[in-house]
């Protein structure tokens, strides 16, 4: 199996300690246990891209904050988004590095369409709106790093979570790819990350803001596509780059869009920023960065789904 990433988490990381929804088997050996162990975690195994319904991907707005009323003279709207078809695929290998220590590399596949709305008028009610799909396979891939912290009779007991990559996600044959994402928080440290698998978070260094912070935040992107569009005028854009934030498998979302500012040579650089205003606790944010002609032409075969994302876990605190 190639390189594989994982989501950070951080009180799953203590949750997962003795958690368990199938039958303890105490005759398994470990690579098995840790297998059962990850594998019923939730939100270890939550994909954080599927939108399931036409209305999730037609509303960008927090949906826990309710939906703001368009007020534009001239109005238009574009939405995107990944509806599965397929159950979610989901693998993990575990390599025991040493007798106290382990390596688990887990695989999601997310199969279905991808769905495309866009409408332009004076109003709402006088858009013309269009509407197209394409296949689409989006890969995810993560890497835990476990340890031995007992040695009873129940591999399950024995082994705990040491560390978790952020996850890395991509189409199949991508040429987007996100180079680089650097994290500009009020009030903290600059993040720089240039490779997810390398970026590894305990419950201790997880992604923390309290509520109402200001999250700054800059991508670098390269795309390496044929037939590339340039898209809005007046940039060098040639990818969408939009953060999801606030997912988490109760079917709370929120989107919000980043501006290309400048090229460096083969890259585009992007920036967008959000207020952290969910409620207290866990939340999964995606950097979504998908090739403007997946979005803008219908053409499956000239233009396919062609998507790079990473993401994460992070806590939101009162204070």
């Amino acid at each position: 199996m190639k390189k594989l990433y994982v989501l950070a988490l951080s009180l799953f990381l203590i949750s997962l300690i003795g958690c368990s929804k199938s039958p303890i088997d105490v005759t398994v050996d470990d690579e098995t246990a840790i297998m059962q162990m990850l594998s019923d975690s939730v939100d270890l195994m939550y994909d954080g891209l599927n939108d399931e319904t036409d209305e999730a991907i037609e509303d960008d707005e927090p949906n826990w904050l309710g939906k703001t009323t368009v007020t534009n003279t001239t109005w238009v709207r574009l939405h995107f988004g990944r509806i599965a078809t397929k159950p979610i695929e989901r693998n993990i290998e575990v390599v025991l590095d040493s007798d106290t220590t382990a390596t688990a590399y887990i695989y999601l596949k997310l199969e279905g369409k991808f769905k495309v709305f866009k409408a332009e008028g004076f109003a709402p009610d006088s858009a013309i709106v269009t509407t197209f799909t394409k296949p689409m396979v989006h890969e995810f891939e993560r890497i835990v790093h476990l340890r031995k912290v007992r040695n009873t009779d129940n591999p399950r007991k024995n082994w705990r979570v040491k560390d978790v990559s952020m996850k890395n996600g991509h189409s199949i044959n991508n040429t987007v790819e996100i180079v680089e994402l650097k994290i500009m928080a009020d009030g903290q440290d600059d993040v720089v990350i240039t490779d997810p698998l390398e970026y590894l978070q305990t419950g201790i260094n997880l992604f923390t803001f309290p509520r109402l912070t200001v999250v700054n935040l800059e991508v670098k992107v390269k795309n390496t596509s044929a037939d590339k569009i340039v898209y809005p005028v007046n940039t060098e854009a040639t990818e969408i780059v939009r953060l999801h934030y606030g997912r988490n498998m109760r079917g709370n979302h929120g989107r919000s869009y980043f501006k290309w500012i400048r090229s460096e040579g083969d890259y585009n650089i992007y920036a967008g920023n959000w207020t952290v205003r969910q409620f207290r606790g866990l939340h999964f944010a995606v950097i979504d960065v998908v090739d403007n002609g997946t979005v803008l032409q219908k053409d499956a075969s000239m233009y396919p789904y062609n998507s790079s994302t990473w993401d994460t876990r992070y806590r939101v605190t009162i204070f």
